[in-house]
């Protein structure tokens, strides 16, 4: 059942219809006036949605949901009004504490996707609200330990400093790697010690077996060991020895440091873990994707890992050569490698005899296939409707969308022209022809990497963006080397082989 939504009307036919229209949907009350409204509120409230008629005896709706909103500011309030108060319940809105109006009469459909949408916003609201409640935690629990600290001597002072250090050092290791160093170097500066050794094991599928750093030296054979634990278990241990560079015993307060640097060092350590996780499983969904796009075309083979990795080289080369530096970050680039190989996600909708077509297209065919970048661009509209705002779904839909459109408007479906085009569709368009050019396809044999080289140039400032051929035709070198390491295998041409003409298959051979 869903969060308590809470109907407040002076009529009570209409409370009695609102009941029977959402009661089964959702967790539903309702008020027949303002005050019990408010009652309800205190004591089977807070509610996370609260919509209410505008006219009512006694006190208006907007009256109501201000006194709510001052008492319980996560509940999304929404006004119902009629045509004679929209002027009032316009003026209500201005003044805070109302997500949305609806106009009376209001249909079953409008009225339920508002609450959906109120929903939605509540659940915003109250991560909002516990983000900062755990930041403020956070903020006491660090200045309870500041304040412990206040009387001790310099060295500590130095020491604390290099573990809140530490701890935003964490915030940006995105690798486990990262962390482990960090960690073991953070343990050695604290507590002042000649060595430090951070294992991580018993780590999930597709990520490396075990990860080890050592920071120093480990000096003698008395070790202390500390844990780093997490809900799903222990990840490893940071291992250091029992006295510090000047002989002393680890006192409770070098523990105390340990186990708060472990801690820490727990946390980023399953976040890195988390983000691989789901990194591992929409990669893997996005090639199920593109794989079942391309089973259905005549590019077999290793298609997909090239145009993803001449993308990556693409992007890094304009960022080298000085280009969209502000756009071109490693996350960008990243985002870019994982959304190209859905550029033909669109192919899905085409029929088979145009797709698999060995020959040249007619003229009504070759039509009917350029609707394909369409077709995959509402497909992924569709998604990002449902899964909200995801960023390698919105530069697939890019992609999708525009790969086939040319610098110079030459090209399809929306002949949009320069800048026009999204980067990552000018970026995937080279890689694309690049690689369709040195494949073989059941229409042609393979060109040689000198005549797709040939090509491009021929088409900077016409075909393509004369950025993007540039840092192609700068790094020419490196793409033949992709293009052998990436090379398909015989059994992966054997199909485009057997759907060629016999002079193209001998021109292949």
């Amino acid at each position: 059942m869903s969060e308590p939504i809470l109907f407040v009307d002076d009529t009570p036919e209409t409370l009695d219809l609102l009941v029977r229209m959402f009661g089964s949907e959702f967790d539903v009350h309702a008020a027949r006036s303002p005050d019990e409204a408010f009652r309800l509120c205190e004591t089977r409230g807070p509610f996370a949605v609260v919509v209410s008629d505008y006219h009512m005896p006694g006190q208006r709706g907007s009256e109501l949901i201000a006194r709510i909103h001052a008492r319980w500011p996560q509940t999304v309030s929404m006004l119902l009004t009629g045509m004679a108060e929209l002027d009032m319940a316009v003026e209500a809105l201005h003044q805070g504490g109302v997500f949305r109006f609806l106009e009376k009469p209001c249909s079953r459909t409008a009225l339920a996707a508002a609450l959906h949408d109120a929903l939605v916003e509540y659940r915003r609201r109250d991560e909002e609200r516990n983000r900062v409640e755990a930041e403020a935690r956070s903020r006491d629990t660090l200045q309870q330990q500041n304040g412990a600290l206040e009387d001790r001597i310099h060295a500590q002072m130095r020491a604390l400093a290099r573990l809140q250090r530490f701890v935003g050092d964490l915030n940006s290791c995105e690798t486990l790697e990262r962390v482990a160093e960090a960690t073991a170097q953070a343990a050695c500066e604290v507590c002042s010690l000649g060595g430090a050794r951070v294992v991580f094991r018993t780590l999930p599928r597709g990520v490396a077996g075990e990860i080890e750093h050592l920071h120093g030296e480990l000096a003698g054979s008395d070790r202390e060991h500390v844990a780093f634990a997490t809900a799903d278990g222990e990840l490893g241990a940071l291992e250091c020895p029992c006295l510090d560079l000047h002989g002393r015993p680890l006192d409770a307060t070098d523990h105390d440091l340990l186990a708060s640097i472990a801690a820490s060092a727990s946390v980023a350590a399953r976040n890195v873990l988390r983000r691989c996780e789901r990194d591992l499983a929409q990669q893997a969904t996005i090639f199920a994707l593109a794989k079942l796009a391309e089973q259905r075309d005549n590019e077999t083979g290793r298609h997909l890992e090239r145009v993803s990795a001449y993308c990556r080289l693409l992007a890094c080369g304009l960022r080298e050569d000085g280009h969209f530096r502000a756009v071109l970050t490693d996350t960008w680039i990243a985002v870019l490698e994982k959304s190209a190989p859905l550029h033909d996600i669109g192919k899905v909708g085409i029929p088979d005899q145009i797709l698999l077509k060995p020959g040249k297209l007619d003229a009504d065919e070759w039509e009917t296939m350029k609707q394909h970048p369409t077709i995959g661009a509402d497909t992924l509209r569709s998604v990002l409707a449902t899964v909200g705002e995801q960023p390698f779904l919105t530069m697939s839909l890019e992609i999708a969308w525009c790969h086939h459109e040319r610098w110079d408007g030459g090209g399809y479906p929306r002949h949009l022209s320069a800048d026009a085009i999204p980067l990552s569709a000018r970026i995937l368009a080279l890689a694309d022809v690049y690689d369709a050019l040195t494949s073989e396809r059941p229409y042609k044999p393979a060109w040689t990497h000198a005549a797709a080289v040939e090509f491009i140039a021929r088409g900077s400032g016409s075909h393509f963006d004369p950025r993007v051929a540039s840092a192609f035709l700068a790094r020419v070198e490196r793409f033949d080397r992709v293009r052998a390491e990436l090379a398909d295998h015989a059994d992966e041409l054997a199909p485009i082989l057997q759907l060629m003409s016999p002079a193209a298959r001998a021109a292949a051979s």
